[in-house]
């Protein structure tokens, strides 16, 4: 009798212990994250948020370990990395929001696809040609010659300079005085897209330079009629006829004479090349917040004979296409005084065509569009350079249809540069 009570008193105690076990265990399911549309070699960029701070980023399909709760699965671009200009693609989840109950196992699938018009630099044809854009992908960048573009957008001819906004959609800025939007979708060939929407913006003047500033605003340089207008991204998903929330004129002394170049330095002041006023002005980031005529906070001429586009490099130092006296590079210590000169000049054999636009690639090498012999050259390494130099040029693009170069862009803008299209 007393074994049977013993035996039946250890029964109870393991089965108390194993109820126990049971009820201190962490409840948990699972998340599968299934990720597809990439090629082989590109990492996709996903984020997993959930409860008590929970953050885990994917970049290949996985199955996580979480605690029941709701997730939301955000979607970044993800990149080839192409040294000279990486392709994108744009990814969704679906669902974006998935619950996960204790010991259940939910799914989310993000399905990516290559953005249209990335992997390329693309270059206006002012000159009224048979194209409007051409567009250059990074293969054909890699090697000299010449070629026809890898796609080129007909229609709406006389375009003046180009900027990508944040998801590749491109914006063209017409003498005419219209903005036009082409949906990146609408890059994907060559054709002749309706744009998607457009902006009229003829009272104002001959539209020229564009610039992304860092809150996703268009600023727009008005040629023949020495303004700077700010179009809002609200205004540039409607189109129409929008008046600019922000219009810098020109004060008595000149500080807008035939704008033309612009770029937005690390600290978000904006610098516009003068080609009328042969200068560079530096309006400060306060300067922009509301329409007047403010004296630029910098103006610098030293060196410049006939100035049009500008960027800057990953070092914050800011070139100047000038047609006359070659590609210009002053220090971003300098920058800060109107006695800047340069600290060092691409001039002679080395730019024959005298250039028109420049821009970085993902590498940190210098692209030049040239007007009169209407071709691309690169550049690489050129930081190193000091005083006058005569390079010969990495790789010469040579463009069947290019004529009259503008303002040319990557798609998309290298990440190695201080201010990024939002």
């Amino acid at each position: 009798m007393r074994r049977v009570r013993l035996l039946g008193l250890v029964t109870s105690a393991v089965a108390l212990v194993v109820v126990m076990a049971a009820c201190s265990s962490t409840p948990q399911g699972s998340l599968m994250v299934t990720i597809s549309g990439l090629p082989a070699g590109v990492a996709g960029s996903v984020e997993v948020t959930g409860p008590g701070g929970y953050a885990q980023s994917v970049t290949s399909t996985t199955t996580l370990t979480v605690a029941p709760g709701t997730y939301s699965i955000t979607v970044a671009p993800a990149s080839n990395g192409n040294a000279i200009v990486a392709t994108l693609y744009d990814g969704s989840a679906s669902p974006p929001s998935v619950s996960v109950a204790d010991n259940g196992s939910s799914t989310t699938a993000v399905a990516y696809a290559m953005r249209p018009g990335s992997g390329a630099v693309w270059v206006p044809m002012k000159g009224g040609g048979p194209l409007a854009v051409e567009g250059f992908t990074s293969a054909t960048l890699a090697t000299a010659g010449s070629t026809g573009p890898d796609i080129g957008i007909t229609g709406n001819n006389d375009g003046e300079a180009i900027a990508f906004d944040g998801a590749g959609n491109l914006w063209v800025s017409q003498f005419g005085g219209m903005l036009y939007h082409y949906d990146a979708s609408q890059l994907a060939s060559s054709g002749t897209p309706t744009p998607s929407l457009s902006i009229d913006a003829s009272s104002y003047g001959n539209l020229i330079g564009l610039a992304f500033d860092a809150a996703g605003d268009l600023w727009v340089a008005v040629g023949i009629g020495n303004k700077l207008l700010q179009f809002t991204p609200a205004q540039l998903a409607a189109g129409g006829t929008p008046t600019p929330p922000v219009v810098i004129s020109a004060t008595p002394g000149g500080s807008l004479l035939t704008p033309i170049g612009m770029a937005f330095d690390p600290a978000g002041n904006l610098w516009v090349a003068n080609h009328g006023g042969v200068s560079l002005v530096k309006f400060a980031a306060s300067q922009l917040a509301a329409s007047g005529s403010p004296t630029p906070a910098v103006t610098i001429t030293n060196g410049l004979s006939n100035p049009f586009g500008i960027a800057f490099d990953a070092s914050g130092n800011l070139w100047v296409a000038d047609s006359a006296a070659g590609a210009l590079r002053y220090d971003a210590a300098d920058l800060g005084s109107a006695s800047a000169s340069p600290a060092a000049a691409i001039t002679g054999a080395a730019l024959p065509g005298g250039p028109e636009a420049l821009a970085f690639d993902a590498s940190g090498a210098l692209w030049v569009a040239e007007h009169s012999t209407e071709d691309l050259r690169q550049f690489t390494n050129p930081g190193a350079w000091t005083g006058t130099v005569t390079p010969a040029a990495d790789v010469i693009i040579s463009s069947v249809g290019m004529t009259d170069v503008g303002m040319l862009a990557f798609s998309p803008s290298s990440s190695a540069l201080p201010i990024q299209a939002p």
